[in-house]
């Protein structure tokens, strides 16, 4: 790794950004809330705990101190993509941290301004994702008051964490009818275990919208394969495509493919999404090839993910329901306010309600004050809503096929 890529990289920042360490005492001018204290191995226990608390105490000012971080995980405690992500928010909020070295299983962090709109380079030195780097700097960027821009390096198409298409194709078009518009660039694919992936992202400041409700999906339109490979050849790709088009035509759905080469720095790599458009909402289920997992095993993966999406009958994805619990909570807590006599109130089916959702959304009740329900069982279709305390709204309870 070169030196001056060691750290995050913060370009037309105030001085004095960089992150602060946590003194024995507190300095006079730092408020006395007592930080909000989190169970790092509670639920899921990954690093999703971190990343939601990090955004959401710069957002909200609130300090936080977790502990037994990740610690369901084979290699508990940050690793450089956590700790990278705690430096780049600390900058945001002028943050004083404690325990943001790699291994660690303890940190503390106590914000001290809101963010404002920056030009922020990060670079995670490891193939570690970009996408969920993304997912945490993004939300306090859009309440910051102006633009933003971002361009991180490390992993882009990686296992456990979206692809940079699924962000492009799903992600970024389902928080824009929230109000959270985020424009998307790839200059390289990044794959692991040698990262040097590079994207870009530009970050507008949430505007009101009328509620979200995606209880019901709607039929299915349109299905489309997108295989992407780097550093692979073309046979890579053609392999992925032709297996998830057979095994969807013999599901009985209709699809076609496209091949698609993506650049790479160093590392290689293919990808496989599965990109569904319903009446209602657009779903994307993907994986990714390795060393251990070839092209027709990778569509296998993508395939098995849609069909069991499309069983389930929810409008949601499950890696897209957890993804939108942060930001329709934000809308319920009144942070972009919403046009006038409006309730800003969300709700959406998941085709399968798992614990990281669940995880998630007791991360967010514990910063802000709103009603923020998962119903339904772990492993089961549910609904997951978000409206201002005592707003009233009535939610209708989950019928047989309703989704």
């Amino acid at each position: 790794m070169r030196r001056g890529h060691e750290r995050t990289s913060l370009r037309h920042a105030p001085r004095g950004s960089a992150p602060r360490r946590l003194p024995g005492r507190y300095s006079p001018r730092v408020p006395a809330e007592l930080p909000i204290l989190l169970d790092g191995s509670a639920g899921e226990g990954g690093g999703q705990i971190l990343r939601s608390a990090l955004s959401l105490a710069c957002i909200t000012g609130r300090p936080f101190t977790v502990h037994k971080l990740r610690a369901a995980r084979p290699n508990p405690g940050l690793r450089p993509q956590h700790r990278e992500a705690v430096r780049a928010v600390a900058r945001l909020c002028d943050a004083q941290v404690a325990g943001d070295e790699v291994g660690s299983q303890r940190l503390e962090f106590r914000p001290h301004r809101r963010a404002a709109p920056v030009d922020l380079t990060v670079d995670i030195g490891t193939a570690g994702s970009t996408a969920l780097l993304l997912q945490t700097l993004c939300w306090p960027l859009a309440l910051a008051g102006g633009p933003s821009t971002l361009t991180l390096r490390g992993g882009t198409h990686q296992d456990f964490a979206p692809s940079f298409h699924f962000l492009a194709l799903v992600w970024a078009p389902a928080v824009a009818r929230l109000g959270f518009k985020v424009e998307l660039s790839l200059q390289a694919a990044g794959f692991y275990p040698e990262g040097g992936g590079e994207l870009s992202a530009r970050i507008e400041p949430a505007r009101p919208m009328p509620p979200l409700d995606l209880r019901h999906r709607g039929m299915l339109r349109d299905v489309e394969v997108l295989s992407f490979a780097g550093g692979l050849g073309p046979e890579a790709a053609d392999r992925q495509a032709v297996r998830a088009v057979r095994r969807l035509r013999a599901l009985g759905v209709a699809a076609e493919a496209e091949r698609v080469p993506l650049p790479v720095r160093g590392s290689k790599g293919g990808h496989v999404l599965v990109v569904a458009s319903f009446e209602r909402v657009k779903t994307g289920h993907g994986a990714v090839t390795s060393p251990e997992r070839g092209p027709e095993a990778a569509a296998d993966l993508a395939f098995l993910a849609f069909q069991a999406h499309l069983e389930g009958r929810g409008a949601v994805s499950p890696q897209l329901a957890d993804q939108l619990v942060l930001p329709a909570a934000l809308l319920a807590a009144g942070l972009v306010p919403p046009p006038p006599g409006v309730v800003p109130a969300t709700r959406y089916t998941v085709s399968e309600v798992t614990g990281h959702l669940v995880t998630n959304a007791e991360v967010v009740r514990r910063f802000l004050d709103v009603e923020l329900s998962v119903l339904g069982r772990p492993g089961h279709p549910g609904e997951v809503r978000a409206q201002p305390p005592g707003a009233g709204v009535e939610v209708l309870p989950l019928e047989p096929g309703q989704g």
